[in-house]
């Protein structure tokens, strides 16, 4: 057997400089910044104090605020970024086809950029996946993927599983989305036809207490419940799930709850929909995070986010022949596969064809795992230590005993890798702290961030802060 080789991707001088902080944070510069906004902006807009900065610049794999600050980017403009900075050859590609189409509605004028997009996704679907459906997020991927569910099938129900994010800027989307409470809060009651049931999770089970690791398949057992006690199988036309649990903290199912999801699809004749808005283009060292496990024949797929390369706005729907092929449905938009954003997004493509790309993202997992998992015997509030290719995620208990979440200590961390220019994912509520670098982000950059979350999680648990719960339980206590 001949072993291919892929080549290393090649990274500029910017590329390998490391972080340096030396204000505090917000800085004077950014801190202005954010009282003239505040005028303006409405309150959905960022989160100052999660995020105390104001980027004035991109240089390499760091951000620049407006004080001069620089941090190593983990947020990857959360994964829509995924080559670091734009890669020229995207770039490009976009400038070309702006002087060659200028602004074009390509739903209703066929052109030259995105049909070339179109057969590149037709000739790299997995599967059975074969048609294209033009749009330009994901929330509206989502959208559209529920009403091909629905029409395919002539059927209402929809099942989706908690702790995913499907988006929030539609009802839909945040009705499905249930990450975090303030997103779906006063929204799913206004949205019908969806069932959820617990994601998939070895770590911390919804049916049991303390550590596990447990059987992911018993959320399919509470399902078996439900079609039983609440609805009936011939009701559901599909099931929306994250190959990987993005926002819910970087959990990938075992093959086992695969075969089983599958079976039942075939068995009840729902359709599978894949949201691999966060997931695709290599996010997990694969084109698509579906290709990670044996066996998954998915009849619809959503691309987004690094579908774009970090170019324009772009979001697709694959599907197959049976689900799309004779649609009445009419889902395309203004800036849905405008010729500039198609012409980007076969660039990106292009790249990671090229390689180099994914067994970078390989890498990086291997490089979390080797720097972090050693946390779990030494601090008592490491609860597990995960990451899929290019997304990782340390998620943070009381003790190992009792594994409650300790969403005050994550807070905590975030913060004290902030001072040592780690840019990372938190959001206040949660228990887990996400790195989610680029593709290509150059070892020794990835591994000095690692090392110095890992002095960040030893800062904190020298005085862990007091979780908000204990706080009321010691309050009432004292009442007493």
């Amino acid at each position: 057997m001949t072993l291919q080789t892929h080549r290393e991707w090649t990274h500029a001088p910017a590329d390998l400089e490391l972080p340096e902080v030396n204000t505090p944070l917000p800085g004077p510069c950014s801190q202005a910044l954010f009282s003239r906004h505040n005028r303006n902006a409405t309150g959905s807009n960022a989160d100052h104090e999660v995020y105390p900065l104001a980027q004035a610049a991109r240089r390499g794999h760091l951000v620049v605020d407006a004080d001069g600050n620089t941090f190593a980017d983990h947020l990857s403009a959360w994964g829509a970024s995924p080559f670091g900075p734009t890669p020229p050859a995207v770039k490009s590609a976009m400038d070309d086809a702006w002087a060659r189409h200028g602004m074009q509605i390509s739903g209703w004028m066929p052109n030259t950029a995105a049909y070339a997009l179109v057969e590149k996704l037709a000739a790299i679907a997995p599967g059975r996946l074969n048609r294209v459906e033009y749009s330009v997020s994901g929330t509206l991927a989502v959208e559209g993927a529920v009403k091909f569910m629905r029409e395919a099938r002539g059927r209402p129900l929809i099942i989706t599983f908690g702790g995913q994010y499907h988006g929030e800027s539609t009802y839909m989307s945040a009705g499905a989305s249930s990450d975090l409470s303030n997103v779906s809060s006063g929204r799913t009651q206004y949205v019908a036809g969806l069932v959820m049931v617990p994601y998939p999770n070895r770590f911390r089970s919804p049916f049991r207490k303390g550590p596990g690791p447990y059987d992911d398949t018993e959320v399919l057992d509470y399902l078996d419940y439900l079609l039983v006690q609440q609805i009936h199988p011939d009701q559901v036309a599909g099931v929306l799930i994250e190959p990987v649990l993005g926002e819910g903290g970087i959990h990938a199912p075992s093959q086992a709850f695969w075969d089983r999801l599958g079976d039942m699809c075939r068995r009840w004749g729902w359709l599978l929909c894949l949201d691999e808005v966060q997931t695709c283009m290599g996010r997990t060292g694969e084109m698509f995070a579906m290709q990670r496990w044996q066996g998954i024949d998915p009849d619809l797929l959503l691309l987004g986010k690094a579908f774009a390369a970090g170019g324009q706005p772009i979001a697709a729907i694959l599907g197959t022949d049976a689900v799309m092929q004779d649609t009445d449905l009419h889902l395309g938009s203004t800036y849905g596969f405008v010729p500039a954003a198609c012409a980007g997004a076969l660039a990106g493509i292009e790249l990671i064809e090229a390689g180099g790309v994914l067994e970078n993202a390989r890498r990086l997992e291997s490089i979390f795992l080797q720097e972090m998992r050693p946390l779990i015997g030494r601090i008592e509030q490491v609860g597990d230590v995960r990451a899929v290719g290019a997304m990782a995620a340390i998620e943070f208990v009381r003790n190992k005993q009792t594994h409650e979440p300790a969403p005050a200590f994550q807070f905590a961390v975030h913060q004290a890798a902030l001072r040592r220019g780690v840019l990372g994912i938190s959001q206040r509520g949660k228990w887990h702290h996400r790195l989610q670098p680029a593709l290509t982000m150059p070892e020794s950059v990835f591994r000095a961030s690692c090392r110095h979350l890992h002095e960040a999680v030893a800062e904190v648990a020298e005085r862990p802060p007091v979780e908000a719960e204990s706080v009321q339980l010691a309050a009432a206590q004292a009442s007493r």
